[in-house]
């Protein structure tokens, strides 16, 4: 907790934020000064019209302890990626695209990672979107990815359509359901890199087919 006075009130800042706490937090404007006020008033409690009669000098040293907080990380132990299934691979990307900060809470339930505090939670997560990069790499024929877009992603390209994402997931599930609403779960329920070592080695079949009736119909011409 670090303390500091401001028109001669002791303000606390504290060194972490819970993961309530953080995700709270988010639906403030850090880089808009005049929502200062706000975010300290919801951290210490205090009516922010004591920050608004500070000098700007305090502010930013008080904010400068809040951004300090909300981007600390801590080391915690992490269960195996490799041994999610393919509904939860499917409920991460659709959480990772709705955004973080609306799913924190939902994308660590699926992970099965308990912890109160923020900074092992935004780590965790940070460890889950690179191994999920890993996969994409390995995948890159299925999803259709080249160099340049992991470039883009790697540079946190906020591009995506939560409602594409989800639905073209979906579509996916149905069809190795073989349309059937009773082994949709059945199909959930299978190790992750199974499933996509399956949908590529298919890709890969249906692309060299398609190259071979290409072939054909030009000697045909």
């Amino acid at each position: 907790m670090v303390t500091a006075r401001v028109n001669g009130k002791a303000v606390k800042i504290p060194q972490r934020f819970t993961v309530q706490e953080w995700i709270e937090l988010q639906r403030w404007d850090f880089d808009a000064p005049v929502q200062w006020p706000h975010i300290l008033e919801q951290i210490t409690q205090i009516p922010q019209e004591t920050f608004r009669n500070a000098d700007e000098e305090s502010l930013q040293l008080f904010m400068g302890f809040v951004i300090s907080a909300m981007n600390s990380r801590q080391r915690v132990e992490l269960p195996d990626f490799n041994k999610l299934t393919f509904g939860q691979f499917v409920d991460m990307d659709c959480f990772i695209a709705i955004g973080i900060d609306k799913h924190l809470e939902s994308m660590l339930e699926v992970l099965e990672i308990t912890t109160p505090w923020a900074p092992q939670a935004i780590w965790s997560l940070e460890q889950y979107i690179t191994w999920r990069t890993s996969i994409y790499r390995r995948y890159s024929t299925l999803f259709g990815l080249n160099d340049q877009d992991f470039k883009d992603y790697s540079e946190e390209k906020e591009d995506l359509d939560p409602k594409s994402v989800s639905r073209g997931w979906y579509n996916v599930i149905v069809e190795l359901a073989n349309n059937d609403i009773l082994k949709i779960d059945r199909v959930t329920e299978e190790p992750v890199e199974k499933v996509l070592t399956y949908l590529q080695i298919k890709k890969e079949k249906d692309i060299k087919a398609a190259q071979e009736a290409r072939q054909i119909r030009n000697k045909q011409i």
